[in-house]
């Protein structure tokens, strides 16, 4: 499967709005299962599944890997996300849309902030929710700007090490900005 799938089109960020159908393309990075085994994962009925499966497979977000004929004359097929992590570039998105995948970039962004914190590396990192905000937005386009580099790259079922990659590749380059700031700010103190 694809290592990174960047979501900048309407159309495919308006299918993963939904959480479940997220939650769908979590399991399915993990391992081939069929909509049986994913509905029953879910707890959704099979309708309701069903549903959600069309949608994906309308924008090409899951993929057929395999079909079993079993003894009994049933096939079961199997299906695959089409990539194994989605970033959001929320700057190409419409405001309307981008602001549904606000939340899991500002969650993002306080575990990035509480481990530097946690670490004493504070870097004059205002905790503030103005702050928080724009810190949000900045390691969300870093996030997009290093998932860039995966696009063409092919990964297999449960290699997460591809997204630690991408994310420390993103965090560093955010502490990067955030020390070039804190220093900007020291020699400016210093010059008065």
């Amino acid at each position: 499967m694809q290592a990174v799938f960047i979501v900048e089109d309407p159309n495919v960020a308006k299918v993963l709005v939904d959480p479940m159908r997220r939650a769908i393309l979590e399991l399915l990075r993990e391992k081939p299962m069929t909509q049986t085994q994913l509905a029953d994962e879910l707890g959704l009925t099979g309708a309701s599944l069903s549903h959600h499966m069309k949608v994906l497979k309308s924008q090409k977000l899951v993929n057929i890997v395999k079909k079993n004929v079993e003894s009994h004359g049933i096939v079961q097929t199997f299906f695959s996300t089409s990539a194994y992590l989605f970033v959001y570039d929320v700057k190409a998105l419409p405001t309307a849309m981008s602001r549904y995948f606000y939340p899991i970039a500002l969650e993002r962004t306080r575990a990035v902030i509480s481990v530097l914190l946690l670490h004493n590396k504070e870097y004059g990192i205002k905790k503030d929710a103005q702050t928080i905000t724009s810190l949000s937005g900045d390691l969300s386009e870093l996030l997009v700007a290093v998932s860039k580099q995966y696009k063409n790259k092919k990964v297999t079922f449960g290699n997460e090490y591809i997204i630690f990659d991408i994310y420390i590749k993103a965090i560093k380059q955010l502490v990067l900005k955030l020390s070039n700031k804190k220093n900007h700010r020291k020699k400016l103190y210093k010059e008065y």
